[in-house]
């Protein structure tokens, strides 16, 4: 359980008042904060990432005391197992795909870098440098940034605002997907009903600083589909498997019913169920 009792002067729209929050978070929950700009969402973030400091309050984790002011307790952010990922994605402009997420990699551990690139469909990318990457790319990079160091939090700062519709779903496939493999807990900052009602199992709303609503969703809607194009196909003798590859994913299969597809194809992927319009299960 992640428990957060933090109070911080704030200005808000109507005034000067206080930023006053007190929630729990259930572990491996997926959790939307919402509520007009201004209402102290980006803020709370930074409380719980050890950006800012709370004028009171306690923060736990897990049983682990991250802040407590009465203890005199204030984790710096390197000590906060958390990822965080910002609207601007914030990555390193002179490092490829490959050496952002390396970058923050825990030492002895070269095999999670792998499983994320391959997670977040980044093969085709990774000597690419972020300024000749898509939006939706950038994004999907500062997300496997974020989880390469297995943190206990990760907080996602509006990571579809700049997004078009298209990019944007193919990122909720990405988030789901990982989440849902890694059971790490999400806070997610938002102002778009689409991605919280795709996402969120929980919705907290924020007015001025105070929860206004907590409302607890359960299940919600199946995993946006995403339809792309064959751009390759071969077949990998060696590891006698089927490698399909689009403009933003590589796809990999055995079955032999792969051999039928030829460039141009057309592939729809919705979370683990992946078929093409032609009928062949993928």
């Amino acid at each position: 359980m992640i428990h957060i009792d933090v109070i911080l002067p704030r200005l808000f729209a109507e005034g000067a008042t206080e930023l006053n929050v007190q929630i729990e978070l259930e572990l491996g929950g997926l959790t939307a904060l919402v509520g007009p700009s201004g209402s102290g969402k980006t803020t709370l973030l930074r409380l719980l990432a050890g950006l800012e400091t709370p004028r009171s309050g306690r923060i736990t984790v897990d049983g682990a005391v991250w802040y407590d002011k009465e203890e005199g307790v204030n984790l710096p952010p390197q000590q906060r197992a958390i990822g965080f990922v910002f609207q601007d994605t914030a990555l390193f402009p002179n490092m490829t795909v490959r050496e952002n997420i390396a970058y923050a990699a825990p030492g002895g551990q070269p095999g999670l870098v792998e499983e994320l690139i391959e997670g977040t469909g980044l093969e085709p990318f990774l000597n690419r440098k972020p300024g000749r990457l898509s939006g939706g790319q950038r994004q999907r990079v500062a997300l496997a940034r974020a989880l390469v160091r297995r943190p206990r939090l990760l907080l996602l700062d509006e990571p579809f605002a700049a997004l078009d519709t298209h990019s944007s779903h193919q990122l909720q496939q990405v988030l789901v997907k990982l989440h849902q493999q890694w059971q790490t807990t999400t806070l997610l900052v938002s102002h778009h009903d689409a991605d919280v009602q795709a996402l969120a199992d929980r919705v907290i709303r924020l007015v001025e600083g105070h929860v206004q609503t907590d409302e607890r969703i359960g299940s919600r809607m199946p995993d946006p589909l995403m339809h792309e194009r064959i751009k390759q196909i071969e077949y990998d003798e060696n590891r006698q498997v089927w490698v399909i590859e689009t403009a933003n994913s590589r796809l990999q299969s055995t079955n032999p019913a792969w051999s039928q597809f030829k460039v141009g194809d057309e592939v729809q992927l919705a979370g683990k169920t992946q078929r093409t319009n032609g009928g062949f299960n993928l």
